[in-house]
């Protein structure tokens, strides 16, 4: 009879431990995610833009698997549920997409990309948009661009780590010029903007001159060719890993960061002679970036709003973020979209958890005593 009764009690904590259990690892995203809103615009033809960065999500050698299992699934929630919501034109992730990258062999690459495609996967019906090889393409059909930088490129630059980073996600051209709806996106890979003279950078460096001629040509500064047209001239937007040269995060006009040690050029921001550099040949109106793992909205510079973006990875920050923008030629428009705190999960498991003991305790008294009361009247009668 005991037995009985203790197993009929741990089944009804059991069932209530499996209901928070559904609310933190799927509808707290849709309940959190859903408080972000795109910024409202009176013009209808914009492009509409998810950025994140700083996945960093584990290989085969560093951290527990539960750690590696609970990160990515944190972060495929996160993102099947901005799909679901947002429905965005184009995707931008700025970097850092592997942790390990420059460790693991070819067979260990494979795996690791087949992970990171099923994490971030998306609706093979929405339309796919081919601009250059810089697209996944037949893998990610919603025109998702991203910047060729993770550290497999960061701490490893030998031509074979790059030359598989770059046929595994289609990429021939690491620093590009995309024009989506007229609005002109310039993505670099600023680990070659180091100014040093290797032939990565010079080459990279070669691409930006030629993207400048582009951007000249639209504008009409210049005489050029066909080979040069990119239709109507709009301000471009830059996105890159490393953000552009600020001396520390305490100059953000909006931060989540408490650190305020002085930064490290061509180390955690570009120097600034690059910083100057790209400002002269591209002349940007807004800037993207990440690296830091931390978010902040600073006037850069180059005198235009930066924003680099927080970790998008539990493991690196309790409050990941990402931005939804909108972009017409000539404006832009901003949201920072919170994610469901871990600090928030974990006390709602714990609450949860005590608060489904204590209901199914009194619940179990209450009856017992009913039964009790019930019985003992009967007698007595």
């Amino acid at each position: 009879m005991i037995l009985r009764r203790f197993c009929k009690f741990l089944l009804k904590v059991v069932g209530c431990l499996v209901l928070v259990l559904i609310f933190n690892e799927f509808i707290i995203y849709y309940v959190t995610l859903a408080q972000c809103h795109w910024p409202k615009l009176p013009e209808t033809n914009h492009v509409k833009a998810i950025i994140l960065a700083d996945t960093h999500m584990l290989g085969p050698f560093r951290g527990h698997w539960f750690d590696k299992l609970r990160r990515e699934w944190q972060m495929h929630r996160a993102f099947q549920t901005s799909m679901t919501l947002f429905q965005p034109d184009v995707v931008f992730i700025l970097g850092d997409l592997f942790d390990e990258g420059q460790w693991v062999n070819d067979k260990q690459f494979k795996e690791y990309v087949r992970r990171y495609r099923r994490l971030f996967h998306t609706d093979e019906k929405t339309k796919e948009i081919t601009i250059s090889d810089f697209i996944m393409r037949n893998i990610l059909p919603i025109c998702m661009k991203y910047l060729p930088l993770s550290h497999t490129k960061i701490f490893s630059t030998s031509p074979r780590m790059i030359n598989r980073y770059e046929n595994v996600f289609n990429n021939t051209d690491d620093t590009v010029l995309v024009t989506v709806k007229g609005v002109h996106f310039v993505l670099i890979n600023s680990v070659r903007m180091e100014g040093d003279g290797c032939n990565l950078c010079r080459a990279a460096e070669r691409k930006i001159e030629n993207i400048s001629l582009q951007l000249k040509c639209a504008r009409g500064l210049t005489d050029c060719d066909d080979s040069n047209a990119i239709g109507e001239y709009s301000q471009p937007v830059l996105l890159q890993h490393f953000p552009t040269y600020r001396p520390t995060d305490s100059i953000c006009l909006e931060s989540d960061s408490e650190e305020t040690e002085l930064f490290r050029e061509r180390w955690e921001v570009l120097s600034k002679e690059s910083t100057r550099w790209l400002g002269k040949m591209l002349e940007p109106r807004v800037a993207f970036s990440g690296h830091s793992h931390n978010y902040c909205r600073v006037k850069n510079m180059l005198d235009i709003e930066e924003y680099t973006i927080s970790s998008y990875s539990w493991r690196n920050k309790n409050n990941p973020k990402f931005l939804l923008a909108l972009f017409t030629p000539d404006a832009y428009h901003v949201a920072v979209c919170e994610m469901p705190q871990e600090s928030t999960v974990y006390a709602i498991y714990t609450i949860g958890s005590i608060v489904s003991v204590i209901l199914v305790l009194y619940h179990e008294l209450k009856t017992h005593s009913r039964r009790y009361y019930v019985r003992f009247k009967g007698k007595s009668n």
